[in-house]
């Protein structure tokens, strides 16, 4: 019988060693995205917004300022991570999700992906934490790419990351960012 249990069990080791060792292998790595170029769009008559990328050989930020025009409530919110899977050629949607905007902002856990990129926004300004959103300016300035992990089963591609902000059927802000996602090693000042 032991024997029997060992022939059984030792393939089914060696079948999860096999699968789980290029795993592993990446747990020394972080996914990050590297934005080159931002495009944005917003309705005026809610907000007028703005995005640069501000790019070095060894970090990738962005500054988005937001400049609220009215109060503002009811709203949803999409992303969608396009991926080039082939030069260019053709992109898939990796990631396409709606959700409540004024939810996500109470809870941002809702939303796996929202919540990376809500964290480090956060940090990085002046985040309204529920709604209605007053009118105000909210100013982020240098948020870091390299904070923003994405998890390591995200292929190493060319993307287009668009966040869309609406009211009922009106557009409210479309922000689209384009670039690459990388793997870098994780160093003392590269954590993983």
């Amino acid at each position: 019988m032991a024997s029997f249990q060992l022939r059984t069990c030792l393939p089914c080791c060696l079948l999860l060693i096999t699968i789980l060792h290029p795993v592993a292998g990446l747990r020394s790595l972080k996914t990050i995205p590297i934005v080159k170029n931002v495009i944005t769009q917003s309705n005026p008559k809610y907000l007028n917004a703005s995005t640069v990328p501000h790019n070095t050989p060894s970090e990738s930020k962005v500054d988005l300022i937001l400049d609220v025009k009215r109060l503002m409530s009811n709203l949803h919110m999409n992303f969608v991570l396009w991926v080039n899977v082939i030069s260019g050629t053709l992109q898939v949607p990796l990631y396409n999700q709606t959700i409540d905007f004024c939810e996500f902002l109470k809870n941002p856990s809702v939303h796996p992906l929202g919540q990376i990129i809500h964290r480090e926004v956060k940090r990085n300004g002046n985040m309204p934490s529920k709604c209605p959103i007053a009118a105000d300016l909210y100013a982020f300035y240098g948020i870091p790419m390299s904070g923003i992990r994405l998890p390591n089963f995200f292929p190493e591609a060319d993307f287009m990351l668009q966040v869309f902000i609406g009211l009922a059927s009106e557009m409210i802000y479309d922000g689209r960012l384009y670039r690459t996602i990388k793997r870098i090693q994780c160093t003392r000042a590269a954590r993983c």
